[in-house]
């Protein structure tokens, strides 16, 4: 080996420094790009030639032939997390890769969630790239890939279907230990059109040791049948009482628990469980098509209610207690909303979007997909903070965030360059030296050279 091969080993070395100097400029220039993954040059040896002769079986006589480098190795760390005030922005927590759509149809993957609503309410990147996830249709996640987009709609308005409330009924006041005539409470619920009506409870205590009369109303509603007729005599009076409509007479046991209850010839209906339904029928002054129905539910201890589907009736659930503690709604929930515009986005951990409409309506709208590879090391860049699927990173494989070893999201948040500057110039000093000396090398050997010719000539 002489002195020329020297001199082509250590231009090799040239090479090999100079590749590394780009490696290390691309990343420092990318310092405050976001998503981006700092890479580095990985170094291998040219083959080694074997000098004829030299060898024996202690040693191989094998000076070698320079360096090459191998690869440019993006180091996949998790990057920091900057707070935004773009509720779009989306920083991925763990591994993954966003999925975004090209306007030529090709599919590339970024860790940049930079994003925001083009005019036809998709979300998409900076380039107006498509975000892709999976679209909700009628509250259901439709399990084919497409674009991420939020309809500019009008929520229509749902009529209720379920009121369940929690009540407590003073049980001072059938016990002659406390003066009171009555307990009201009102719920608002909706019919068809989305038009607001009250529904008004009245408890009245009877002379009865731990009985309660009731009426339920709803303005608007007029019964057409099972109206039902209850007599009592309030606490405290000597003249009786009657009540028409949806009414009952209730009656606790020494627990405080709900014994019987008389609905004073209302139609009934039992259900498979063994719970006693009052059913109500109705119309609406404003023409509303429902509800139509009322059915009345007042359970026994241990007594489950199932949830209503049918359109056109409310089921009305009442869990009463008669405890020592004053008269009071505990909880209270209903269904019915009236219709609403979407005036808010928002999007969970789980990457689920959801909006929130007017009308105080949270609606899943869609799901963002995260793209896992079986070697993310191995997607090749296209530019724009995107890279695409290579032989060498497998095919991608989608999910929703935080499954299948899938990143949690997080909104308006951006994850921020890996970039570590001072690690850089280290590596900027070592490329530097490996450069001068790998001249260092030619300019001896040139020197040698020039010395050889001098002594032949």
């Amino acid at each position: 080996m002489g002195v020329l091969s020297s001199m082509y080993l250590a231009n090799s070395g040239l090479n090999a420094m100079g590749t590394d100097m780009s490696v290390i400029g691309n990343n420092i220039t990318n310092l405050n790009t976001v998503g981006f993954k700092q890479g580095r040059a990985v170094f291998a040896n040219i083959y080694g030639q074997t000098l004829t002769g030299k060898s024996n079986i202690v040693s191989v006589s094998q000076p070698g032939t320079g360096v090459y480098v191998e690869g440019i190795q993006q180091e996949l760390n998790q990057g920091t997390i900057q707070s935004t005030t773009n509720g779009l922005d989306l920083a991925i927590q763990g591994n993954g890769f966003l999925t975004l759509r090209a306007k030529s149809g090709k599919l590339v993957y970024s860790r940049n969630g930079e994003l925001a609503l083009d005019k036809a309410g998709r979300i998409v990147d900076i380039e107006g790239r498509k975000l892709q996830g999976y679209q909700s249709i009628n509250g259901q996640l439709q399990p084919v890939l497409s674009d991420v987009s939020v309809p500019q709609t009008t929520v229509p308005p749902k009529a209720t279907q379920n009121v369940s409330s929690r009540i407590n009924l003073d049980a001072a006041m059938t016990e002659n230990l406390k003066a009171g005539r009555k307990f009201e409470k009102s719920t608002n619920i909706f019919d068809s059109l989305g038009i607001q009506h009250l529904l008004t409870y009245k408890f009245v205590p009877t002379n009865v040791t731990g009985q309660w009369a009731f009426q339920a109303t709803m303005d608007g509603a007029n019964l057409t049948q099972g109206a039902g007729t209850v007599s009592y005599t309030p606490v405290g009076r000597k003249s009786p009482q009657t009540l028409k409509g949806m009414v009952g007479l209730i009656q606790f046991d020494g627990n405080g628990d709900v014994e019987k209850i008389n609905y004073g010839g209302s139609p009934l209906k039992n259900d498979s469980g063994g719970l006693t339904h009052a059913i109500y029928q109705t119309t609406l002054t404003d023409k509303a098509k429902t509800p139509t129905t009322f059915d009345i539910v007042i359970p026994l201890k241990g007594q489950r209610v199932r949830t209503n589907h049918v359109l056109g009736v409310t089921q009305q659930v009442l869990e009463l207690t008669q405890y020592n503690q004053p008269s009071s709604t505990i909880e209270e929930t209903q269904d019915g909303h009236k219709s609403g515009d979407l005036n808010n986005l928002a999007i969970g951990r789980d990457g689920k979007v959801v909006g929130s409409f007017t009308n105080g309506v949270q609606e899943v709208i869609a799901a963002v997909a995260l793209a896992n590879f079986n070697n993310a090391g191995g997607l090749q860049s296209v530019g724009g903070n995107a890279m695409q699927a290579s032989i060498a990173s497998g095919p991608p494989v989608y999910g929703l965030a935080g499954e299948g070893g899938r990143g949690t999201l997080l909104a308006n948040s951006l994850e921020l360059s890996t970039t570590d500057l001072g690690r850089q110039m280290v590596d900027m000093i070592t490329a530097e030296r490996g450069y001068q000396a790998s001249a260092s090398v030619i300019s001896t050997d040139n020197a040698i050279l020039n010395t050889l010719l001098q002594r032949v000539g």
